[in-house]
């Protein structure tokens, strides 16, 4: 596959992917939850998601939301990489340790598919209703990294940050708010919470439009941010999103619409992500 067929391929699952999803808003008192539906065991998604996922560990997908592959080196040696790269992901079959499927590959998958949603967010409408994402921080190479999960830069009246925390617990989705809340009680507070942010935006900044890039200045983000959860769990564990949530979302120093939930529901939670593993790893072969 040349470089022209692959960026054409990426950009045109991504649009079949942003066709599939409904989305909707439940205005809570203390958060908006953006409810979303498609993302299902069904082939053409999981293909989509996969495609798009190859294209994140090929680094195809630019801070800009822009589709290049010119990064790849085409040739045998160049693909063999890539290959080991997305196993090293998701490992070679799905017969994997446990600690491996929940520790490492769900919660880089997870991460993954959020960074689809805010990719596409700008052609789904409800997605991102805070602002236009402008640019999108890379996933972690490594899930254990306790860096930033998600970060993204939009505009709305002024620029501001969307700091963003991912969180594949298949039978916990209230254990994933509260883990979020331990991270983001830190944005403020901590010192090495506040380098990593400075070193996101430094890097998010230069793919803006020079009109907003010069708005990225002066900790603009502490004026101007949005916090958004992302709970992956099975559909089995039936959640109310609408119930106010004081202790957690409620005490974020953010006005209620910039405290957004994007809960993924997903059904049979197990073989989803086992499916969207096989599908990436047919893929990487097709390159």
């Amino acid at each position: 596959m040349i470089q022209a067929e692959l960026e054409s391929l990426i950009e045109s699952e991504m649009k079949n992917f942003a066709l599939k999803l409904n989305v909707s808003i439940i205005k809570a008192a203390t958060h908006h939850a953006i409810i979303i539906d498609g993302i299902v065991n069904e082939p053409a998604i999981i293909r989509s998601i996969a495609v798009y996922m190859v294209a994140l560990i090929t680094n195809s997908v630019e801070a800009n939301l822009e589709v290049r592959a010119d990064i790849i080196e085409y040739t045998t040696v160049g693909l063999e990489e890539i290959k080991e790269s997305v196993i090293d992901t998701i490992g070679e079959n799905n017969n994997l340790d446990q600690d491996f499927i929940e520790d490492e590959r769900n919660p880089w998958l997870a991460e993954a598919l959020i960074h689809l949603l805010l990719v596409i967010s700008s052609d789904v409408k409800d997605i991102h209703p805070i602002g236009e994402i402008k640019a999108v921080g890379l996933v972690h190479d490594d899930p254990k990294d306790k860096g930033l999960d998600l970060s993204a830069l939009y505009y709305s009246k002024a620029l501001g940050l969307t700091i963003g925390e991912c969180k594949a617990y298949k039978l916990y989705p209230n254990k994933a708010i509260s883990n979020a809340m331990k991270f983001f009680d830190g944005v403020e507070t901590n010192k090495k919470t506040g380098k990593r942010i400075r070193t996101q935006v430094q890097i998010l900044r230069n793919f803006l439009p020079p009109d907003i890039s010069k708005l990225a200045t002066n900790g603009f983000w502490k004026n101007e941010k949005c916090y958004l959860t992302t709970p992956v769990y099975d559909k089995s564990k039936s959640v109310n999103w609408s119930r106010k949530r004081n202790k957690t979302l409620g005490s974020l120093k953010v006005p209620i619409e910039n405290r957004l939930v994007i809960p993924l529901e997903i059904e049979n939670f197990d073989e989803f992500f086992n499916s969207l593993a096989d599908e990436m790893r047919i893929f990487v072969e097709e390159l």
